[in-house]
């Protein structure tokens, strides 16, 4: 024991008490969230990381996690071959496995505390907006989702025909490349409103394996380790421009989800291509009728009985694809645990609601579209 007290790296295992002392202090103190952290060591740490990791045309998140089970069995196999060798120092050998691994932990949930638990307990982006958000009525969120009903009708025959296939669906010829060039130039215009997203570090990035992303309903995840904006481009191409921003939105310092969705869709509708406009749109859209739905059926009907063909191709092409994925036993079981996961890891977080706040966004639509329309 008194060799291990020796060891230099034991110091490390402070940063785990660290970290749950900044989360403290963060929950306690909005203040300290948003101006020590949010906008000071986070930005401070991630600056260079994202540049870093920038260098990369492909995504190095990725990669690590794809090498993550063989590393973690090389390292396993030594462990224990090292173990078997050390006769008379084996329980010396095991206990230095064990601070090593206590250490990574304790790095890991430090990294992970600075590069992104502080920021959800910063500011509200609300704070910048100019309206208040408050309680609606079901007419209010009628008239918000016929609203975006015409909008998603209007932006949809605007969209050059090149990118819509034979069946109606959108269908993007471009390379991810020029989306993710295209989202943070976006993002960059919408700062020019907001100067608190006037921030940016790193990029966007497709994963290759998408489609395994698919299993879990996972459209986008952003790495605060790597500090890259990962995006699941196996999903119907419309979402692409949205789930990109959004992503790009976490890397930005807002970490609550119904704040970086509303975030991707004021970048999005502000852009000047009508893909893009149209995928904030649908993103809107799709989140205040659901919402309609569970408060009034009827409703929900009667905004869906005046949605132009064209956009319906769109909706009818995902619900298909997420019903055939739904279908494969390995995706049933992935979703399962991701969605457990995912919503553990959100109420940890401070957001109550788990992944119900995926929907949450709506109270701002809601109080912009009211503010803006006079009511």
């Amino acid at each position: 024991m008194k060799e291990l007290l020796k060891l230099k790296r034991i110091w490390l295992l402070i940063l785990l008490p660290a970290a749950l002392i900044i989360l403290i202090i963060c929950r306690a103190s909005t203040f300290a969230a948003e101006y020590i952290f949010a906008r000071g060591i986070y930005k401070i740490l991630s600056l260079p990381l994202g540049f870093i990791t920038s260098l990369f045309p492909f995504s190095v998140a990725e990669l690590i996690i794809l090498c993550l089970p063989l590393i973690i069995g090389i390292i396993l196999i030594i462990f224990v071959r090292t173990i078997i060798k050390g006769k008379g120092r084996r329980k010396y050998i095991f206990l230095r496995g064990v601070l090593n691994t206590g250490c990574l932990i304790s790095i890991a949930v430090f990294m992970f505390t600075v590069l992104c638990g502080t920021n959800y307990y910063r500011y509200n982006f609300e704070k910048y907006c100019d309206f208040e958000t408050s309680e609606y009525t079901t007419k209010d969120l009628y008239e918000l989702c016929l609203y975006l009903k015409d909008k998603v009708n209007e932006e949809k025959a605007l969209i050059n025909k090149a990118d819509i296939n034979n069946e109606g669906v959108v269908e993007l010829r471009r390379d991810f490349s020029d989306i993710a060039d295209a989202a943070d130039n976006a993002m960059r215009n919408l700062a020019d409103k907001y100067p608190v997203l006037k921030y940016s570090t790193g990029g966007a990035k497709e994963v290759i394996m998408s489609k395994y992303m698919s299993y879990g309903t996972i459209v986008g995840i952003f790495i605060p380790f790597t500090m890259e904006a990962n995006v699941n481009t196996h999903v119907a191409d419309y979402n692409r421009p949205a789930d990109t921003c959004h992503e790009l939105a976490h890397m930005r310092g807002f970490m609550k989800e119904e704040e970086a969705n509303y975030i991707s869709y004021l970048a999005c509708v502000g852009d000047d291509d009508p893909v893009f406009r149209y995928s904030g749109y649908m993103l809107a859209f799709i989140h205040s009728t659901n919402a309609l739905y569970d408060y009034d059926a009827s409703l929900y009907y009667d905004v869906m009985d005046n949605v132009s063909d064209e956009v319906k191709a769109d909706m009818i092409y995902e619900n298909k694809y997420w019903e055939e994925l739904r279908e494969s036993k390995t995706a049933q079981a992935v979703d399962s645990v991701v969605t457990a996961v995912n919503d553990t890891y959100l109420k940890a977080n401070g957001q109550k609601d788990g992944v119900r706040s995926y929907g949450m966004m709506v109270d701002l639509l809601l109080a912009e579209y009211l503010s803006s329309h006079g009511n």
